[in-house]
């Protein structure tokens, strides 16, 4: 048979043009290739310097982990039913424990613990754990991970043949394995207008030039100006040098605008990609927490289908890998805003040559994630089942959402300022609007657009005075931390280049409802609007002297609740 006879015909397509010299000079580890003799029945290993797994000093992990249905029972009343006893799925590899009929049957914590050695225990053993593994993860979570992200998350619409993951540790970790793919010194790569700096960090240590392309409420844009084929259409390499073949991008929640991708955005910017031959490296943290009315499944909907499907997850804005017929996708998932971000545990979807070699990248640097963490995460998981992780994911969306629609209804509350004039004998009164911002359609986070030219004393704070928009958007943001102990991110964290930042970013502030409590957020977000209100009443010397403070008597201030950072890099993947 020849090879192209071998050949799928849905196979992906050959994209290894795009790996970088590094890439494709990696070898696999010799070493690690012996490992699949070792589990060979009546093997004994006289070759891997594997330490004695007697000697580990950890007998057992054991958790108490919150039921899978927690948050159903403490809210059941008032939000939803508890789902009926789900059938068996014809994709699932692992079974799951029927939903509870009675809040009184859901306890509060289960508890579960691994054994040393594995004598009838049916998951992992530290024995297995916490030894040297293969870079691909543990195989029974690697394997609930795959069944899950293939069959469950991509819907099995995954267009060519035989779609693979491999274990990262994070989404930080797997963009930075894949730039270790792809990029060489002086490449460049596009990103949204507004994007998550740690990409930027990733990126521009190796000699990658940073591409912004424009945004709209739901994300990139595919069409006009700034927008994608924009800037691929208008590339002048003797200018701007090589054309960029690497894409990153947020799709869902986009850190830090909320938008999210509709299916046919997708599919426009998906074929420019094609046209121009561009890697895209989707990272989608906040994949499950999309707040658009398409996303939720009518009320009427089963929990599971009697094809095994789950209407949450069927309901859901699919990822580019469900359209990616030519397997230039690179779909980078983490366990840290589902379980937690100290777990820092992911994955990596991708067509099996690219994965392939980011395992070869994992060999040589991470080899494979935490022992520790994946035993703990794989254990929570087949406690679980998939019916009971998926209900869990489902539960998160609700709570995450009322949490965004307590903020914004604050913040409507605020977005006009009531102004005083003296003019001649008459007080005037004057109602402003001081800010806008889009209801976000997924993720973590509110983009507040502040309408800081409107601001009385905006032209002679900038025009006379010689300060920059940034300048005073910069003064506004310490004055209401410092003044009401309110703190959001500044929109320039977000931005790529210098201009972004002078600019549309510099009017911006992205505020975060995840990481506090309930009470929290709508006490500091009050603050920060009554503080927005006292600023729009200072004269440009007050802001002015507001900024030329020493030093020594700036900041310092205890008790400052942070409403843009949500713990580690600006919310980190």
């Amino acid at each position: 048979m020849s090879t192209a006879e071998s050949v799928p015909e849905n196979a992906p397509m050959d994209l290894s043009h795009h790996f970088n010299a590094t890439s494709r000079s990696r070898n696999s580890n010799a070493m690690k290739e012996l490992y699949k003799y070792f589990m060979t029945p009546g093997m004994t290993n006289l070759a891997g310097g594997l330490p004695y797994p007697e000697y580990f000093p950890f007998d057992t992990l054991e958790a108490k982990i919150a039921p899978a249905t927690r948050f159903i029972a403490e809210s059941a009343a008032k939000y939803h039913s508890l789902p009926p006893k789900p059938s068996s799925s014809i994709f699932s590899l692992f079974s799951s424990k029927p939903a509870p009929t009675e809040l009184s049957e859901v306890p509060k914590t289960e508890h579960f613990s691994i054994p040393k050695f594995s004598v009838g225990h049916t998951g992992l053993d530290i024995a297995t754990a916490l030894q040297y593994s293969l870079a691909e993860g543990l195989t029974p979570l690697a394997d609930f991970i795959k069944d899950f992200a293939i069959n469950h998350l991509h819907g099995g619409k995954i267009p060519y043949a035989s779609p693979e993951i491999v274990l990262t540790c994070g989404n930080t970790d797997g963009l930075s394995k894949a730039l270790s793919l792809l990029a060489e010194r002086g490449d460049n790569m596009l990103v949204e207008e507004y994007t998550y700096p740690g990409g930027l960090q990733t990126a521009e240590p190796l000699g990658v030039g940073i591409i912004p392309v424009a945004v709209d409420s739901q994300g990139m844009l595919a069409r006009g100006k700034g927008g994608l084929r924009d800037v691929l259409e208008n590339w002048n390499e003797w200018e701007q040098g090589k054309r960029p073949h690497m894409m990153y991008t947020v799709t869902v929640g986009q850190n830090p605008t909320g938008g999210t991708l509709s299916l046919q955005r997708r599919k426009d910017i998906y074929k420019l990609c094609e046209k121009y031959d561009i890697i895209i490296i989707e990272d989608d943290p906040y994949w499950y927490l999309q707040y658009t009315s398409s996303s939720h499944p009518p009320s009427s909907a089963p929990f599971k289908g009697p094809d095994g499907k789950y209407s949450f997850m069927e309901a859901m804005t699919p990822s580019y890998v469900t359209i990616d017929k030519s397997g230039r996708v690179i779909r980078l998932d983490t366990f840290s805003k589902t379980v937690a971000p100290g777990c820092r545990l992911g994955w990596i979807t991708a067509q099996p040559a690219f994965v392939e070699r980011i395992t070869r990248i994992g060999e040589a640097s991470t080899q494979a994630p935490s022992g520790f963490s994946q035993a703990m995460v794989f254990e929570l998981l087949s406690t679980w089942g998939m019916d009971g992780w998926i209900k869990w994911l489902e539960n998160l969306r609700r709570l995450y959402e009322e949490r965004m629609v307590m903020m914004r209804e604050v913040l409507e509350k605020h977005s006009n300022a009531v102004l005083h004039f003296i003019e001649g004998d008459s007080i005037v009164v004057k109602k402003t609007r001081v800010y806008e911002f889009d209801s976000p359609d997924g993720g973590m986070f509110i983009w507040v657009r502040v309408l800081i030219e409107s601001h009385p004393a905006y032209t002679e704070y900038t025009s006379t005075l010689g300060h920059s928009k940034l300048d005073m958007m910069t003064n506004l943001w310490s004055y209401i931390a410092e003044t009401q102990l309110s703190m959001p991110c500044p929109g320039w964290t977000f931005a790529p280049n210098a201009e972004i930042r002078e600019g549309k970013s510099a009017e911006r502030m992205r505020f975060c409802f995840a990481a506090i409590n309930e009470n929290q957020i709508r006490e500091a977000t009050e603050r920060w609007g009554k503080g927005l209100q006292d600023f729009w009443g200072l004269g440009a010397k007050d802001i002015d002297d507001w900024g030329k403070r020493p030093e020594s008597v700036r900041g310092g201030k205890e008790g400052v609740v942070s409403l843009g950072w949500t713990g580690g890099m600006l919310g980190g993947c």
